[in-house]
């Protein structure tokens, strides 16, 4: 036979496996969500066509990163400003977009050698290709001095007008000139008080210089070093080693994006997932985890409070029969429940005039005629002998039991 489900019963819409997946599936979603959102700006491409080492534009600096990491030398991209440095550094590079004295090229006289190429170019987004751009011109010269002037050091440049055959002397030593190809409105230092030429061109304009304790160093144009410079295998030859005569140690080599506004923020989020932090943010996960384990396991609906001491009748019930309880008197009422019950029968079969040594033969009558099984002196025997709870409370159901067989009323 097939089973039948009863009307009206219900079911639970998903098996307790279900809701587990779904809870788990919730927590994953809810936590992946939030240390995302912590390291959100850590995650952006930077891909923008500006002037820096996330870029892989032509005046970007994407190229010669790649081109380090073939050459087995560390590279990191720096998003911390640029006085945090890490002294771990072997070498810093600066590539600022535009040379402003508050945007924090004030703070690159920190110990440790840093590189700050100079920009030139002005470009505009690539109609049609993302991250590509249009070349628009060379900036203005002056504005490049006047800012840098005010940031860091009083410098004049020079440029060509035309795109030149470039030799370049390190030392100024004609004995050891490398060239490097044609590059188009070449950027040079004409003067600089305070700087000491390391690399000149055939000119004898600097390319490369130095302050006197070589923490600090400029270059020029930054077609020896962006991707449109490297297309030129000898170019790409010389930045390779020019960085690497530049390093100071063997630790990493370190671009800095934070100059071109891909900095990090300070974030509490972010700094709850980090150390020493780390540890209380995983207790507070554990605690969450044991509430939701305790508040799944819990049966029932929850208990409300109640008043210590409740008023009116109820209180005085509860009173009383804390008092028997306490006494330990509960067989003790059983021949005033027969009493009770006996009352309660004789109330409802209505008998009003009837003496009182009448009215238990008149009980026999009506148990005789209505089929009683138990009958009342039977039943008040049985509740004198009665010495425990458990006896009271089974003279208290054969005693209401009775009472509905007398009077013929429905449960």
């Amino acid at each position: 036979m097939t089973a039948v489900r009863a009307e009206g019963a219900q079911t639970a819409p998903f098996s307790a496996l279900t809701v587990l997946w779904i809870i788990l599936a919730g927590v994953f979603s809810f936590s992946a969500f939030v240390v995302l959102s912590a390291y959100a700006p850590d995650l952006r491409r930077g891909d923008d066509g500006g002037p820096h080492a996330l870029s892989r534009s032509a005046v970007g600096f994407a190229g010669i990163v790649e081109l380090l990491r073939d050459d087995n030398l560390p590279v990191e991209i720096s998003r911390r400003e640029p006085e945090n440095r890490d002294n771990a550094w072997s070498l810093l590079i600066v590539t600022p977009d535009q040379v402003v004295a508050d945007n924090g090229l004030q703070h690159i006289t920190v110990t440790g050698p840093t590189l700050v190429v100079l920009p030139k170019w002005q470009v505009a987004p690539h109609p049609s290709v993302p991250g590509w751009v249009s070349k628009v011109g060379p900036m203005a010269a002056g504005d490049i001095e006047k800012e840098l002037g005010q940031a860091l050091l009083p410098i004049k440049l020079a440029r060509r007008t035309a795109t030149s055959q470039i030799h370049l002397f390190p030392n100024g030593q004609p004995a050891q000139a490398q060239g490097v190809g044609a590059i188009e409105n070449f950027q040079t230092i004409a003067s600089a008080p305070k700087l000491e030429p390391v690399l000149v061109d055939d000119l004898g304009h600097t390319v490369l210089s130095a302050t006197p304790d070589r923490h600090v160093m400029i270059l020029s144009d930054p077609d020896l070093l962006n991707t449109q410079g490297l297309k030129d295998p000898r170019r790409a030859l010389i930045a390779l080693r020019l960085i690497q005569g530049l390093r100071v140690g063997r630790g990493p080599i370190a671009f800095d994006v934070g100059l071109n506004g891909f900095n990090t923020p300070p974030s509490l989020l972010k700094l709850a997932f980090q150390p020493p932090y780390l540890g209380m943010t995983l207790c507070l996960v554990a605690v969450a985890g044991l509430v939701g384990v305790f508040a799944a396991n819990r049966f029932g609906p929850p208990v409300r409070a109640v008043r210590d001491l409740a008023f009116g009748k109820r209180a005085l019930a509860d009173n009383s029969a804390g008092l028997i309880r306490m006494a330990r008197k509960e067989p003790r009422m059983a021949p005033r429940y027969v009493e009770l019950s006996r009352m309660a029968v004789i109330r409802a079969l209505g008998v009003r005039r009837m003496g009182a040594a009448e009215l238990d033969p008149y009980l026999e009558r009506v148990a005789s005629a209505a089929g009683v099984k138990r009958r009342l002196p039977e039943l008040s025997a049985q509740a004198a002998q009665v010495t425990t709870r458990q006896g009271l409370l089974a003279v208290a159901r054969d005693l209401y039991q009775w009472r509905l067989e007398m009077t013929r009323e429905r449960r």
